[in-house]
């Protein structure tokens, strides 16, 4: 039994079991976003002292910690502040001038003169400045207050603030921040959001009562905060984020492409949807106010609410559940990109009309036919959609502002899919559509007695096969449904072919289905691989959760890894070098899960193809 990432297979042989080996899948957990830190002994840097990139600074209340930290699935790390008791979901309030820090280990912050800089390799990336016209001081210390603010203070005059990390709040605003003039520090703060290929800002819009302006790539949207939000000072130049109404509520300003919302911490929707975090207040407040508001490949229907293209599922369901679609839709099926930029050529484009415009930030091409900005298009492996209408235009990398009309004139546009998707043409559509008007009645009767009974049959050909142990016997059905009919291909090998899925139950879990090629697989030989793999259970080791038999199909249900195979994180461009710190610790994994198969089982098992196709992260 194998299961496989990018059509890599991977092997294993159980010793001394029969030829016909059993395959399985070697995982190596990478848990390294979000690693524990070494606690620094203090909340305090002076001269002569600092912290390594391993270490962290802790405020007195316990509530804050500042260190090197990876703010999401990344392999880079930036120095920022973060919520102390949860790590794993926590925003960073500052990241450091978002200088990425690739050798943690040589990482470090400390502190010269008047100033508090990041270091790597001994080599100085950036310090801060120092506030207001007085003396330079002698000598300054950085201190983390329980207040989350990270200050830079004289240390012959602690009242004297140097530098704060509250003036720099990044894309996230902490209760008690101030936005706008600040007096002490002389300071004008805004939030900034930067994510290739967009920038944005939120500053304060003195001219109207709790008023501000949100800038993405240079478009300006006009905005007010609620009077329950903010505090206005300063007759209006500065706006200060106001505390929860209970001292046990944890809130904070997220500031994500085009949309600005006050998140709060829900305990029922940690447990329910595996997203903590609650948008209490948004702006804009709905899809038809803003191209951004359903993000990257998702539209705006006339009912106002939000949905993916076809071809395309949201990046993040949890989210979209809890009606923040701003985090947009991802491809069903990826692209037929080779690594040198080139296209194969077999992807499709399906059309996408009755739209209010056309998307956001269309590229002019010199094209001059149809067909000649369709090949366009192809020739590029990032141009995601084309139109041809007195000229030709393309979209590079993403598509924004999508809106379906209720009423003409309409736009359209033509938007690239995944090899395995063909687009239909309208000749093709009236047909369908002529047929199922005129069968309607019998079909609707006929599908649902073939439904019926083969829903049946399914689940007592599942159910009749049996396995001792945890492993769940699904029926066909339930992981037809899961794979939403075998739509979200991952991977092909020798071995067959990987589905991605989403479980039903608690938390949705998300699963890899396989299904083998070939048929002739001996229930009983199938039935003892079943068993030798589903009691591995180690930290290293992917984890079978279940299977299923239907007449000569075999199918097995693994445990989904998000991060994809080591070799795409070596060889993409799209990643940058790996560290030697994070190098040991897959090297380490590996190490662990083979021991863990050699010695440990009690039937050793042997893996035979050992690459980085064959590893994946968690």
């Amino acid at each position: 039994m194998t299961l496989a990432n990018g059509g890599s297979e991977a092997r294993l042989r159980a010793v001394p079991a029969s030829r016909a080996a059993l395959h399985t899948f070697v995982l190596v957990l990478l848990c390294i976003a979000f690693l524990a830190v070494a606690a620094f002994a203090g909340d305090t840097i002076v001269p002569g002292e600092g912290i390594s990139g391993n270490q962290a600074l802790v405020s007195k209340n316990g509530e804050f910690e500042l260190g090197f930290f990876s703010p999401g699935a990344g392999i880079h790390r930036f120095l920022g502040v973060r919520f102390k008791k949860m790590p794993t979901t926590s925003p960073s309030f500052w990241v450091g001038n978002r200088l990425p820090i690739t050798d943690l280990p040589a990482a470090a912050l400390e502190v010269f003169g008047g100033s508090v800089c990041i270091k790597e390799a001994g080599a100085s990336l950036w310090c801060s400045s120092v506030a207001g016209d007085g003396p330079p001081p002698a000598a300054a210390a950085a201190v983390l207050l329980d207040n989350g603010n990270l200050v830079v203070t004289d240390q012959a005059n602690s009242s004297r603030i140097l530098w704060q990390s509250f003036d720099c709040p990044g894309d996230s605003l902490l209760p008690g921040v101030r936005l706008g003039f600040v007096r002490d520090t002389g300071s004008n703060v805004s939030m900034t959001y930067m994510d290739y290929p967009h920038n944005g800002s939120i500053s304060v819009d003195r001219s109207r009562r709790n008023g501000f302006v949100l800038t993405t790539d240079g478009h300006d949207s006009l905005g007010t905060f609620p009077d329950w939000m903010v505090t206005s000072q300063d007759n209006g130049s500065s706006l200060i984020l106001n505390h929860p109404e209970s001292p046990n509520e944890t809130e904070f300003l997220q500031f994500h492409l085009a949309q600005v919302s006050l998140m709060r911490w829900s305990e029922d929707s940690a447990v329910a949807n595996n997203s903590g975090w609650v948008a209490r207040w948004t702006f804009p407040s709905d899809c038809k106010s803003s191209g951004f508001f359903c993000g990257d490949f998702g539209a705006c229907k006339s009912n106002g609410k939000c949905d993916c293209l076809d071809g395309f599922e949201p990046s993040y369901p949890a989210e979209w559940g809890l009606g923040y679609f701003v985090t947009g839709c991802s491809r069903s099926l990826p692209l037929s990109c080779e690594t040198n930029g080139q296209t194969e050529h077999d992807d499709s484009f399906i059309l996408i009309d009755r739209l209010q415009e056309l998307p956001y930030n269309p590229q002019n091409d010199l094209a001059e036919s149809d067909e000649d900005c369709k090949q366009a298009c192809f020739s590029k492996c990032y141009c995601v959609a084309y139109v041809y209408d007195s000229g030709c235009k393309l979209w590079y990398f993403n598509l924004y502002n999508l809106s379906f009309a209720s009423r003409p004139p309409y736009s359209k546009v033509y938007v690239r899919w995944g090899s395995k998707l063909r687009a239909k043409n309208g000749l093709r559509k009236g047909v369908v559509v002529l047929l199922v008007a005129g069968f309607i009645g019998l079909s609707s009767v006929m599908l649902i007695l073939v439904l019926l009974r083969r829903y049946r049959r399914d689940l007592f050909t599942c159910r009749k096969f049996k396995v001792e142990g945890s492993l769940v016997s699904y029926s066909y059905g339930q992981i037809k449904k899961a794979t939403r009919n075998f739509s979200g291909k991952l991977g092909e090998g020798g071995f067959g072919s990987v589905f991605r899925g989403t479980m039903p139950g608690p938390g949705s879990t998300n699963v890899a289905v396989k299904i083998l090629k070939g048929h002739g697989h001996a229930d009983k030989q199938f039935r003892a691989e079943v068993q030798t793999v589903g009691v591995i259970k180690h930290t290293n080791l992917v984890r079978l959760m279940g299977f299923c038999v239907k007449g000569d199909l075999r199918l097995l249900v693994y445990e989904y890894m998000p991060n994809g195979s080591l070799d795409s994180h070596l060889f993409s461009e799209r990643f940058g070098l790996l560290n030697w710190d994070l190098r040991y610790q897959i090297a380490l994994g590996i190490a662990k899960g083979l021991a863990y198969l050699h010695e440990e089982c009690e039937d050793c098992i042997i893996h035979c193809d050992i690459k980085p196709e064959n590893i994946l992260l968690r």
